[in-house]
Formats: C-alpha cells, sequence, structure tokens
C-alpha cells in the first residue's frame, strides 16, 4: 500500500483506523437493533467473542461490541457511597472525579468493558486456513491459476482499464501483470476509504468501479480458483459454524445466545466462495453487464466483502423442524433449492458438500502437511453425531471482516455503487452505516 500512498504513517500499519471504529461502532448498534431479543441486556455467559490475533481484529471487535452494548452496563446502587470506588490514591483529583460521578452507571455512558477471546496455538486455523503455513499446497494452486486460460482471458477483458490506470500512474508503478492489479486493487480500496487522494489525480469514477471489479475478481482467482482451495480454504472456519449451530442444537450451550467471530476478508470470501455466492463466472458477467449499461447486474450476491462486510447465520430452534437463514450484509441468500430458509440437515448436508466432506485429516493430506495432524483442536478426531434435542432460542452466529474495518459494505447494484465513490471525495460514509 505504501508503495503507491507514502503518506500512511508506519504506527498505522496493521491498525483500525477512526472510520473503521466507525464502522464497527454502528455495524454494532445495528445488529443489537435487529436482534434486540438476544441483546437486551449484557451477561457474559450469553455471549462468545473469537478474534483473529491481528491487532486491527481486535481493536474492530472491541469497536463492534462497543455499539451492541453502549447504555446496558452495569450500575452502582444510588445508596453506595461514591468516594469508596476511587483507587488507593490520596489525591485531590480522585476525590473530585468520584464525587462528580453519578451512581446511576459505573461508567460514563454507561459502558460495559466486554471479554474479546483471542486465537492461540491451539485454534488459529479457525481464521487461518487458507494459509502456507498451514496449507502449503496454497502456493502452488496459486500460482497455477495466475497463469491459467480463465486469468489471460480476464486480464484482455480488463486490458482498457489497466491502460486507462497506467495513465495515473509512473513508470516504477505501471500495472503489467495481474498481481500488480490485485495489489493496486487493495490500496485502491484502503485509500478510498479513508477518503485520502489517488495517485496522479485519479478521480474517474468510472475507471474506479473497473479497477475494483478487476481487484475482486483476480484476487478471487488467484486465492480460490481451484475447487479444491474453495473446499479447503472454507473448511476450518466452516467447520466452526457446524460445531457452534450444533452446541445450539443439542443445548450444549444453552447458556449462549451469539457466537461472535472477527476476521478477514479471505474468510469472507472462503465461505462465499464455498457456497458458490461468488465465482468467476458471476463476477465476469456483472462487469459484462455493467459495460453494456445495464440498469441491473444479473448477480446483486456476488461481489468482494469489503470493510465491515458480515455473514450471518441465523440458527431457530423454537420449531419441531429447526432450520437456518443465511444473510450476506444484511441480504438473505437463498442457498438450499432457491429458498430462503434450509432445514438443519439440509444445511449440514450443504456445508459438509461445499467442503468437499473433508476432515482434518484429509485437509492435512490435500493441503501437504507433514504428519497426522498439523492442529489437533482439543484432540477432538471426529464429530459426534448430531441428536435432535430443541433449544426455544434463535442462535445467531455472525462472521464480520472486523480486522479489515474500514468502508464499503452493502454494495447492492452498481448504480449505489457509483454513487459510493462519487460521495466518498467530500465525505466518507456520512449516510451509510456500513
Amino acid at each position: 500500500m505504501t508503495d503507491y500512498d507514502s503518506s500512511w504513517p508506519s504506527y498505522q500499519w496493521g491498525q483500525l483506523t477512526p472510520v473503521g471504529l466507525r464502522q464497527h461502532y454502528i455495524l454494532g448498534k445495528v445488529l443489537a437493533e435487529k436482534y434486540s431479543h438476544l441483546f437486551e441486556e449484557y451477561d457474559y455467559n450469553q455471549v462468545y467473542l473469537l478474534a483473529d490475533n491481528t491487532q486491527r481484529c481486535i481493536q474492530s471487535a472491541e469497536a463492534q461490541l462497543y455499539g451492541m452494548y453502549l447504555g446496558s452496563g452495569p450500575s452502582l446502587k444510588n445508596t453506595y457511597p461514591s468516594q469508596l470506588a476511587v483507587p488507593p490514591y490520596q489525591d485531590q483529583r480522585v476525590k473530585e472525579l468520584a464525587a462528580s460521578l453519578p451512581n446511576v452507571e459505573a461508567i460514563p455512558n454507561n459502558n460495559i468493558p466486554n471479554i474479546v477471546n483471542i486465537i492461540d496455538q491451539s485454534n488459529a486455523i479457525i481464521f487461518q486456513g487458507d494459509l502456507f503455513f498451514f496449507c502449503p499446497n496454497q502456493g502452488q494452486w496459486s500460482q497455477e491459476n495466475s497463469n491459467d486460460t480463465l486469468a489471460q482471458e480476464a486480464w484482455e477483458l480488463f486490458q482498457d482499464t489497466v491502460n486507462n490506470a497506467n495513465q495515473y500512474l509512473d513508470d516504477d508503478h505501471k500495472l503489467t501483470a495481474l498481481y500488480d492489479l490485485v495489489s493496486f486493487g487493495d490500496f485502491l480500496l484502503v485509500n478510498l476509504a479513508d477518503n485520502r487522494a489517488l495517485p496522479g489525480g485519479l478521480r474517474d469514477q468510472e475507471l474506479i468501479y473497473n479497477l475494483t471489479m478487476a481487484f475482486t475478481l483476480f484476487d478471487f482467482h488467484v486465492n480460490n480458483g481451484q475447487l479444491i482451495q474453495r473446499q479447503l480454504g472454507a473448511f476450518n472456519i466452516m467447520n466452526e459454524v457446524l460445531k457452534q449451530l450444533k452446541a445450539f442444537k443439542t443445548g450444549q450451550q444453552d447458556s449462549k445466545k451469539i457466537a461472535l467471530y472477527s476476521g478477514h476478508d479471505t474468510n469472507l470470501l472462503a465461505i462465499l466462495g464455498a457456497l458458490g455466492v461468488i465465482n468467476e463466472d458471476c463476477l465476469m458477467k456483472n462487469f459484462k453487464s455493467h459495460l453494456q449499461h445495464e440498469s441491473q447486474i444479473p448477480y446483486p450476491d456476488c461481489y468482494f466483502p469489503y470493510f465491515a462486510s458480515d455473514i450471518i447465520f441465523e440458527f431457530y430452534n423454537d420449531t419441531t423442524a429447526p432450520f437456518v437463514k443465511v444473510y450476506y450484509n444484511n441480504q438473505i441468500l437463498p442457498l438450499c433449492n432457491g429458498q430462503e430458509a434450509c432445514s438443519y440437515d439440509d444445511f449440514v448436508v450443504l456445508i459438509n458438500n461445499s467442503t468437499g466432506n473433508n476432515t482434518i485429516e484429509t485437509y492435512n493430506k490435500k493441503c501437504g502437511n507433514q504428519g497426522e495432524y498439523r492442529v489437533d483442536r482439543g484432540g477432538e478426531k471426529k464429530e459426534e453425531s448430531l441428536n435432535q434435542n430443541m433449544m426455544e432460542i434463535v442462535g445467531l452466529w455472525i462472521m464480520t471482516i472486523l480486522c479489515s474495518g474500514l468502508l464499503l459494505k452493502n454494495l447492492i447494484d452498481n448504480k449505489k455503487y457509483n454513487k459510493l465513490l462519487a460521495d466518498s471525495s467530500s465525505e466518507v460514509m456520512s449516510s451509510e452505516i456500513n
């Protein structure tokens, strides 16, 4: 990113920006309103949150939880003497501050600190299972994809876009290969999100849109272009989904109502790719539709999971026929034969099929790992059979790209997208809640 814009100070690298904090605070507030019956009052025993160990993931999770539970914190009793709730300082400032705080809230704004679990060596594979460390063969597959026929066809499709972009770039930064375009596209999205100037005075909204489409296609194709990549890339994160839904269903999580996961765009891409929501075909058809100035793109759910995107799995277990609904940025995905709701059993089959019916043994073998297990995850080698116990709650599993949180979320059609980019030149997301 700094190759194209050196104005980013090094201390901001890898950190969440103020824009990202705002995004996730608002996203948290919206989720709390949408699922108000689950967020009425904060209870540590009812919420599970796991974040990747990247710093911005943790920051994003905290920002979103702040939005979810702001105002639901505890209070002191009215009869409580405020001078007792102070640190052991002999300092007049402590006494004055204590006297100024009302007992109706423990912390100003009635906030409450939230517990964020952070991955360690035992469960890092949940978010990082598609990386070379866990799946060495990923590098070979990505290299194959970058040189295959589809990559060459796509490069020709976007040749005008590349040539137009190169007019704004100096000789050291010309886009001459697929990876150049992916790198520049990533930079482009970040700078747009942070309302920063683009190289060479680039302001052409049509070109910006085309570049983001090219970035999406090539990024997806390189990392998810082969069936085995989509299956293995989604395997660990989708296993976590099934584990949580099973716990909701069987009553093993009777104290939990919500499971939240703070991950990366790669995690969401892996899920969406495995489920067939995003693929090269729909991306290319959407772009061709845009070139032909059609009023609507043919696949509105087929787009890159931009900053602060999320996938939500709603689990309904208060009937004799439990079912699951899946949302991508608040748009429901009709995944089961065009139906918006999947029966629980059908959903389990769908997930297992989409991840190749792999086990941790076959995952390691196909990835080229040595030894029986790369990560054992507590020694559990097989999933137990699912029983039919019932719970009278809605289980909620939310996967968000908290790590990448900056801007762009709910881009349903290119008309809205172009308007968003036009507005971002003067004010970042003033009217959007993403």
